[in-house]
């Protein structure tokens, strides 16, 4: 099996950054009627308030281009391992025989294929406080430590992921195909 990289679909990104924008600029109109317009115009509170939205969502779209400009691949299909980001920058070769099944899951919309390995304490005492942290919450949750998030996935990318994942051996099966056609 030759190299199969998938990357994120940045067109869900780019719109998700011109959301982000135009909120960001929304909260932007009250601090600059704060210091231009006319004394009393604007509350403190709002100001305050405002100031706080405005860099909530300034971390948050500084997250976004970070995605959008990352040239990494989100997944990368191997002939013995399978590389998944669970954070940008931070990959995490799994062997295909360390893999004990794949489990196509729904949680609110959201599409997941969660990774269940074989020696999954031993694979979480060698990677990164984050993604530790993160995969603690999704065993907590009841859900695979490491899962490959396929909204992120562009859909033309989509029947590649299905086809690499029945060629290592490890069929998504029929309910998978369900979700995919609602």
């Amino acid at each position: 099996m030759n190299r199969v990289e998938i990357h994120e679909n940045k067109t869900k990104l780019w719109l998700l950054f011109i959301l982000m924008a135009v909120i960001e600029a929304g909260f932007l109109i009250p601090i600059g009627i704060y210091f231009l317009g006319p004394e009393g115009s604007i509350d403190l509170t709002m100001l305050l308030l405002s100031a706080a939205v405005v860099l909530i969502v300034g971390w948050a779209i500084s997250k976004c281009l970070a995605r959008i400009q990352s040239k990494s691949p989100y997944l990368i299909f191997e002939r013995e391992f399978i590389t998944i980001f669970p954070l940008p920058q931070q990959p995490m070769k799994i062997l295909i025989r360390d893999i004990d099944g794949v489990i196509p899951y729904v949680l609110q919309n959201q599409k997941y294929i969660g990774i269940v390995l074989r020696n999954e304490e031993e694979r979480l005492e060698n990677v990164s406080p984050r993604v530790k942290r993160m995969a603690h919450i999704s065993k907590s949750a009841g859900f695979p430590a490491f899962n490959i998030h396929l909204n992120y996935i562009a859909r033309e990318d989509l029947p590649t992921v299905m086809e690499r994942f029945e060629a290592i051996g490890l069929p998504l099966g029929v309910e998978m195909e369900e979700r995919r056609s609602q």
